[in-house]
C-alpha cells in the first residue's frame, strides 16, 4: 500500500491524476484506507494540513466524496443514478469531486450500463473515480478497459502496524492486532474494543508477575478473566497472543526479531532463566489448548488448565 500511496502522491503533485482507477487487492490489503488517503491528497491540495478534513473523509461527512457499497448482493442501477444526480449539482459544491465504489465486481448489468455512460460523460473534469475489488477477473472488461489498474498485496504485520500507528492507534494494540487480522478495518475495530485492550493488559500482567512465585496464577487471575469466556473466538485470540509471547523467548535466544517489543526487558530475563525445553513444553501446551477449541471444550476448564500449566513452569 505504501508504494501505491507514493505513486498517487507523485501523480497528484505532477497534475497527472487519471479520472478512473480500479484498485484490486485481497481483503485486508488496505484498499479503502488507500482511497481515503488519496482523497485527502486530492481535496487538500495547496492547503495546510487539516486533521478536520481527514476526519470528515473518514466519517463520510464531506459532500465532495461519495462512497457506494453493494446493497444486499449487488450494486443497483438506482445507486448509480443517485450518484449521477448528485454529481451534476456542480454549483452547490466547489473543488474536485470523488466517487468510490466498493465491490465493483458485484455491479448489476443495468447499473454497469449507467456507470459506463457516467464515466464517458463525466459531470466535470475534476471528477475522480475509484473502483475497489478483491478480484480483477470478476470485474467487467468494459470497466477494466476504462480504468487504470492498481494492484495491492496483503499487508504483512509490520506494514499494518505502521498504518495503525499513523491512525493514532496505541502502540501495544498496533503491535499485536496485525497477528489476529490482516484487515486494517478489522484491526481498527479491535483497537476500539475495550475487551481487546483489557486482554493486552492481562498478558502484560502475566508477564510482569511471572517471577513473583508468592502469587498463584490460578487464584490471582480467576477473578480477572471472565471477559475471555464470553466468546470462543476471542478466547482463541488470547491464546494466540500468549503463544506469541513464549515464541518470543525462543526468538530472542536465536537473535531473531520479537513481537512484544514493549516487553523486551522481561523477555530478556525470562529467556535467560528458562530452559529451551521448558519453553517448548509451554508452547506445545498452549497449542494443545488451542486445538481443543475446535471440539468446543468448556472454556472455564480450558482457562483453568492454561493457568495451572503456566503455574507449573514458573
Amino acid at each position: 500500500m505504501k508504494r501505491a500511496y507514493h505513486f498517487f502522491k507523485q501523480t497528484i503533485q505532477k497534475n497527472r491524476l487519471a479520472h478512473l482507477y480500479l484498485i484490486v487487492g485481497p481483503k485486508g490489503s488496505g484498499k479503502a484506507q488507500l482511497v481515503d488517503d488519496v482523497a485527502y491528497l486530492i481535496l487538500n491540495q495547496g492547503r495546510p494540513e487539516s486533521p478536520h478534513l481527514k476526519l470528515q473523509i473518514k466519517e463520510r461527512k464531506i459532500q465532495n466524496m461519495i462512497v457506494i457499497e453493494p446493497e444486499g448482493l449487488s450494486i443497483k442501477k438506482e445507486q448509480i443514478l443517485a450518484l449521477q444526480s448528485e454529481f451534476f449539482k456542480t454549483a452547490l459544491v466547489s473543488g474536485p469531486r470523488i466517487y468510490v465504489i466498493k465491490g465493483i465486481e458485484k455491479i448489476s448489468p443495468a447499473a454497469a450500463n449507467s456507470l459506463l455512460k457516467f464515466m464517458e460523460e463525466p459531470a466535470s473534469t475534476s471528477v475522480f473515480g475509484f473502483l475497489l475489488s478483491e478480484d480483477k477477473d470478476s470485474v467487467l472488461r468494459t470497466i477494466q478497459s476504462r480504468s487504470q489498474i492498481i494492484t495491492l498485496k496483503s499487508m504483512d504485520e509490520d506494514d499494518l502496524e505502521q498504518e495503525l500507528l499513523k491512525l493514532g492507534v496505541d502502540e501495544k494494540v498496533a503491535t499485536l492486532a496485525p497477528y489476529l487480522t490482516k484487515n486494517i478495518e478489522e484491526a481498527t475495530l479491535l483497537a476500539e474494543n475495550p475487551n481487546f485492550i483489557e486482554l493486552i493488559g492481562l498478558i502484560e500482567e502475566m508477564v510482569t508477575l511471572w517471577d513473583k512465585k508468592e502469587i498463584s496464577f490460578p487464584i490471582h487471575f480467576a477473578a480477572k478473566t471472565g471477559f475471555l469466556l464470553q466468546d470462543r473466538e476471542f478466547f482463541m485470540d488470547f491464546l494466540e497472543l500468549v503463544l506469541l509471547y513464549f515464541l518470543d523467548l525462543v526468538h530472542y535466544r536465536a537473535h531473531q526479531p520479537i513481537t512484544y517489543k514493549f516487553l523486551r526487558e522481561f523477555i530478556q530475563v525470562q529467556s535467560d532463566r528458562m530452559q529451551v525445553k521448558e519453553v517448548n513444553d509451554l508452547i506445545e501446551s498452549i497449542q494443545t489448548v488451542l486445538h481443543q477449541q475446535s471440539y468446543n471444550i468448556n472454556l472455564d476448564l480450558a482457562l483453568d488448565h492454561l493457568f495451572y500449566t503456566l503455574e507449573k513452569k514458573r
